[in-house]
């Protein structure tokens, strides 16, 4: 009969995108497993603290290369080869950050897909003088002064370094999900 308020929405409810896949999915379940099985090897972030049913917790945990078959065939061992003939591993994804594989953009290029890397802050320093010039002559500066160096070879006259500051790592603002792989 349709909606006679809003006609509209007898269009929406049946060509939004993936609407029909309702009707294929009853009494069809081959469709249903092959769409579920393009899942398989994907990750995704939850907001709880357990995965949902067909899910596993990226933990890097050794799995059974059986009963996951799907998985394995999926992702291999490219996160470890468990104990070598029986068992996987699992991404492990727990306190890290999601980077994109470089994959020959030259960004990151000696990267291996599904490799980690730890953190790593550009080198550089903070530094001083006390009444001292260099070996320009150029203007001292006076202790608790900071000097901005556009020359970073002027660094050997400087004789005092800035206190330490931050903490254990360099990180963005972030939100902790559960990071999970569809099998």
């Amino acid at each position: 009969m349709g909606n006679w308020i809003n006609p509209k929405l007898n269009w929406a409810a049946n060509n939004v995108v993936g609407a029909g896949d309702f009707n294929r999915i009853e009494g069809n379940t081959q469709y249903l497993k092959e769409t579920v099985d393009t899942l398989t090897g994907s990750v995704t972030f939850f907001a709880m603290s357990t995965p949902p049913a067909g899910w596993l917790k990226c933990n890097g945990a050794a799995i059974s290369r059986t009963i996951y078959a799907n998985l394995f065939i999926a992702i291999g061992t490219t996160y470890g080869t468990g104990d070598g003939t029986t068992t996987f591993n699992l991404p492990d994804l727990r306190g890290e950050f999601i980077r994109g594989w470089d994959d020959g953009k030259g960004v990151d290029k000696e990267r291996r897909f599904g490799s980690w890397q730890k953190d790593s802050f550009n080198i550089h320093q903070h530094g001083y003088q006390t009444n001292k010039a260099d070996s320009n002559g150029s203007m001292s500066v006076f202790e608790g002064e900071i000097l901005a160096v556009p020359n970073f070879m002027q660094a050997r006259y400087w004789d005092r370094l800035t206190n330490l500051e931050g903490e254990h790592e360099t990180r963005p603002r972030n939100v902790a999900l559960l990071a999970c792989i569809k099998y």
